[in-house]
């Protein structure tokens, strides 16, 4: 019989527009082995460009998850769904990395994350990769929840989507300023060629299904309600509950 230790605190990055948890965050938390785990928000703008600018959402998220990290006395999970997904893989890969050598995480569970690697994901793998490109977590467990049509997560490698992506960075309704900055960013993506290359003729197979995939996220629910009705979120938590010892 496996023997578990102490209590471990699971530290959860909200969606956009979420930052205190959602639908999709709550199936994944009460799906913890509650006698094990203790779930917990990390509050952050969660914004995309109606007052903070996604980048700005982002920092500032990091900034948050770190602090959390640093002042509980517990080991650590970290999690995150969408846009929070993001944040926790990114602090997680610079864990790894060795960037915060005085930090610890025991593992990672992203959910619908916009960098997932292609083939990493529990249950059924939905294909593509994240809508921001790919980033990899090394030397930390890390464990992805990935629904079949969902853009953010799963998107083909010739969509042309992934200009939205490449482009909204530091998009930002708040003000004269900040859509200046945002036409700057446009100007630095192009000058320096950021864009994913999704066009490259190696991605014909794929250039379709941009409407599909709209479709999906805006009214299917592919990057929503599919998390919760197809068990995505708490079959990533019962992945927690059994790896995380």
């Amino acid at each position: 019989m496996t023997e578990f230790s102490e209590k471990i605190d699971v530290l959860i990055m909200g969606g956009t527009w979420n930052p205190h948890g959602e639908g999709v965050t709550a199936a994944f938390a009460n799906a913890l082995d509650a006698a094990r785990f203790t779930p917990r928000m990390v509050p952050y703008p969660a914004d995309y460009g109606r007052q903070v600018a996604f980048a700005d959402s982002l920092a500032a998220g990091r900034r948050a998850l770190l602090e959390a990290i640093e002042a509980t006395p517990n080991r650590v999970v970290l999690a995150g769904y969408s846009q929070g997904a993001a944040i926790a893989g990114d602090v997680a890969a610079e864990i790894g990395k060795g960037l915060w050598p005085h930090l610890e995480v025991a593992a990672c569970a992203l959910i619908a994350d916009p960098l997932r690697p292609a083939g990493q994901c529990v249950g059924p793998e939905p294909g593509g990769y994240g809508i921001a490109g790919q980033r990899w977590i090394p030397f930390i467990p890390a464990y992805w929840a990935a629904a079949q049509g969902d853009p953010i997560t799963a998107l083909p490698p010739g969509n042309a989507l992934r200009l939205i992506a490449d482009l909204s960075e530091y998009f930002c309704l708040a003000d004269r300023e900040a859509m200046l900055r945002w036409g700057q960013s446009l100007f630095e993506i192009a000058a320096h060629k950021r864009l994913q290359r999704w066009w490259s003729p190696k991605n014909w197979t794929t250039w379709t299904g941009v409407l599909a995939y709209t479709r999906g996220y805006l009214l299917d629910g592919r990057h929503t309600d599919d998390y919760i009705r197809h068990g995505h979120a708490a079959r990533l938590a019962a992945t927690i509950n059994r790896e995380v010892a």
